[in-house]
């Protein structure tokens, strides 16, 4: 091993680089998952709103980052998987909700109605479930080779 290679860094890399894709991907599931939302209420109107999307995103989006990791969400044997991968997410996602919806109410200064309390779980849940088992899908299938 030569003096400069440092044996962390190989293998500290594509963790990094795995968790900073997972993470990304979870904040572009959480704002798009908001687009749909105002665009259902006729509140889309441009790219002016780009602001708005990522204020209302992002209390989920902290709820998400404070809970996922603990439960393994971002773990590579885990992440990689979906079998192992999906059943976290689902939890975490459960899990992180009353967060996101107790910061949410807190930015917005509004109460949390149980309707969208329900729309919130369930369409967030779906897209991160279709993103991350995709992820898992192709990244575990790449390293299986």
């Amino acid at each position: 091993m030569a003096l400069t290679e440092h044996p962390r860094r190989a293998s500290a890399t594509p963790d990094l680089r795995r968790t900073a894709a997972l993470a990304a991907g979870d904040l572009v599931a959480f704002n798009i998952v908001t687009a749909i939302g105002l665009l259902s209420h006729g509140e889309l109107t441009g790219f002016d709103r780009i602001a708005e999307i990522v204020t209302i995103a992002t209390p989920f989006a902290a709820g998400w980052f404070v809970v996922a990791p603990f439960l393994g969400a971002f773990q590579g044997e885990i992440a990689t998987q979906p079998k192992r991968s999906l059943p976290r997410v689902a939890l975490a996602w459960l899990i992180a909700l009353p967060i996101g919806l107790l910061l949410w109410s807190i930015v917005r200064q509004k109460s949390v109605q149980p309707a969208f309390a329900i729309v919130t779980f369930i369409t967030n849940l779906v897209v991160l479930l279709g993103w991350r088992g995709a992820f898992a899908w192709l990244v575990g299938r790449r390293q299986a080779r």
